[in-house]
């Protein structure tokens, strides 16, 4: 099992198009752009990186999609090489924000493949 966790001050953040896909900018535009749901979808992307043990990498950002179920629970979304890397794992994730602070955990277990 690996996981990965980070906590965010809620903030805006400008030229959103750099860090969230289509869909997440559409979940986002949804939830009239709050800041404490814009920095959830953030922590989220964070806690996969941290997981991984690489840290956050910009360049890889939009590889990393967090959607959502009808249920509202989020789920990751791995897109190009990072797809590749992690098609092994079941990646499981928890978002949590107040007004002032967004809290992800990222837990990834080696499926039945591996």
């Amino acid at each position: 099992m690996i996981i990965g966790i980070d906590i965010q001050n809620v903030r805006t953040i400008s030229k959103m198009e750099r860090f969230f896909t289509g869909s997440e900018l559409d979940y986002l535009k949804n939830k009239n752009n709050a800041p404490d749901s814009i920095m959830g979808l953030y922590a989220a992307k964070e806690a996969f990186f941290k997981a991984i043990k690489t840290g956050i990498q910009k360049n890889q950002l939009l590889n990393v999609e967090i959607l959502h179920e009808e249920s509202g629970a989020p789920y990751i979304n791995l897109l190009g090489e990072l797809k590749e890397k992690h098609s092994g794992y079941d990646i499981h994730l928890s978002i949590s924000h107040t007004k002032s602070t967004a809290v992800a955990v990222c837990i990834m277990t080696a499926n039945a493949s591996i």
